[in-house]
């Protein structure tokens, strides 16, 4: 399981909407960090599999998620996040900062905003 409750909001709000997306998000129950890359525009995401995550194997093997809009009094302008799989499965996320300005440790005030047309709009706030 996913360790960041960060993380784990923006993967909630990702994974949320279409029915790709929805049958995705049983994957997120096998995925946990493997390895943070902070750039200091933004922070890569990389995630290990546990046994049984391919039972969840999405047919679209090169899919990539993005819409969701971060906001934070930690950052000077708003980021947003995009996640990318590889063989069907979850293999990274990334998080960038609008101007390219983005903190070398996680984001513990936010709020996360659903940005797709069509989405539910949904919104998480952690302060």
């Amino acid at each position: 399981m996913v360790r960041s409750k960060f993380i784990k909001d923006i993967l909630t709000l990702l994974l949320d909407g279409d029915e790709e997306g929805v049958f995705a998000r049983n994957q997120l129950n096998y995925i946990t960090e493997k390895e943070v890359e902070y750039t200091g525009a933004g922070v890569f995401i990389y995630f290990k599999y546990a046994n049984g995550i391919e039972k969840f194997q999405l047919e679209n093997r090169t899919l990539i998620l993005d819409g969701v809009k971060i906001i934070s009094t930690e950052l000077t302008a708003d980021a947003d996040a995009t996640l990318f799989y590889k063989n069907g499965l979850i293999d990274y996320l990334e998080v960038w900062s609008h101007n390219g300005e983005y903190p070398k440790t996680e984001l513990k005030n936010y709020v996360l905003k659903q940005d797709w047309k069509s989405s539910p709009n949904r919104i998480i706030t952690h302060n």
